[in-house]
C-alpha cells in the first residue's frame, strides 16, 4: 500500500477501507504531529489534537472534499484544528513568547497586548476557508508550483528543474497565484496583528 498514489488511496478510503486509513495516518501522522507541537508546544495536547482530526477524516470520509493533494489538504485541516485550539483554549506565555518572536523578526517595534491575541475569533476559519476555495480553484500547474513552493518548501529553482519550467515562468506562477490569493481576501480586514497570527500560525 507504500506506493499508493493520493487518488487511489482517497478513493479506497472512501469505500471504507480501513486499511487504506491507516496508510493514510502513518504516511502523514509523523509531519502533521510535528507541526501540532511545534505550535502548541505540549506533546500529549498536540498527539491528541491530531489524533481527534484523524479520527474526523475517517467518521466523516464519505462527504469530505479531499481534493486531489492530500499533503496540502490534511495541511490545511490542522490549520482549522489548531485554529480552533487557539480559540477555546488560549495561548500559554509559551505561544505568545513564540509568536512575539516571530513577531519581532516580521515587523520592527512590534507591540501587542496579550488579550488581544486571546480574542481572536471564527475569523480565521472564514479567511483560511476562503484561501483553500481560491488554491482549489487554481489552474492545475499554478497550484502545483504554488503547493511546492507552499507546502512542500521548494524554492523557485527547485521548483523549476522538478517541473522543467524556467525560473522566470516558476516566478510568474507564483505571483499570479498570490495576486489570485490577495483578490479573494480582499474583502477581510485583518489588523497588522491579525494577518501576522495568520502567517505564524500556517508557517
Amino acid at each position: 500500500m507504500g506506493q499508493t498514489g493520493d487518488k487511489e488511496l482517497i478513493s479506497l478510503i472512501r469505500t471504507s477501507d480501513y486499511t487504506a486509513f491507516e496508510e493514510l495516518h502513518q504516511r502523514f501522522w509523523p509531519v502533521l504531529r510535528k507541526l501540532a507541537y511545534r505550535k502548541i508546544g505540549d506533546r500529549q495536547e498536540a498527539y491528541d489534537l491530531v489524533q481527534e482530526m484523524f479520527i474526523e477524516l475517517w467518521e466523516k470520509r464519505e462527504r469530505l472534499n479531499f481534493g486531489d493533494e492530500l499533503n496540502g489538504w490534511l495541511h490545511k485541516r490542522l490549520w482549522f484544528k489548531l485554529s480552533t485550539y487557539f480559540r477555546t483554549k488560549g495561548f500559554r506565555e509559551k505561544h505568545l513568547e513564540d509568536f512575539r518572536i516571530y513577531a519581532a523578526n516580521e515587523v520592527s517595534a512590534v507591540q501587542f497586548d496579550p488579550m488581544e491575541l486571546r480574542d481572536i475569533d471564527a475569523y480565521y476559519e472564514d479567511l483560511l476557508a476562503a484561501i483553500n476555495k481560491t488554491v482549489e480553484e487554481m489552474p492545475d500547474r499554478m497550484r502545483e508550483v504554488f503547493l511546492l513552493n507552499r507546502n512542500e518548501r521548494y524554492s523557485v529553482n527547485e521548483i523549476a528543474d522538478k517541473l522543467n519550467l524556467s525560473p522566470k515562468t516558476v516566478r510568474n506562477q507564483l505571483d499570479r497565484a498570490i495576486g489570485r490569493l490577495r483578490k479573494s481576501t480582499e474583502t477581510y480586514n485583518p489588523t497588522a496583528l491579525e494577518l501576522l497570527f495568520i502567517i505564524w500560525l500556517i508557517s
